[in-house]
């Protein structure tokens, strides 16, 4: 009924900028932070049984930057 545990940090680091009239929102956004190659599906059948058929997506990053005036 339930699959196995899937555990993933993502964190995301900000900072806000005032200037003047103006706010400025800088991200980070790390997905995958500690780099863990988690077992996502297995294949179930034949010679193959219980390889990995695809795992967690390896760390990346996202910068973002938003403007309101």
């Amino acid at each position: 009924m339930y699959g196995e545990r899937l555990n993933q940090v993502d964190m995301r680091f900000g900072k806000i900028l005032h200037l003047g009239r103006t706010k400025t929102v800088v991200n980070l956004d790390v997905y995958n932070l500690f780099n863990a190659n988690t077992v996502l599906t297995v294949n179930y059948a034949y010679a193959t049984w219980q390889r990995p058929t695809s795992i967690l997506l390896a760390r990346f990053a996202k910068i973002g930057v938003q403007f309101d005036f």
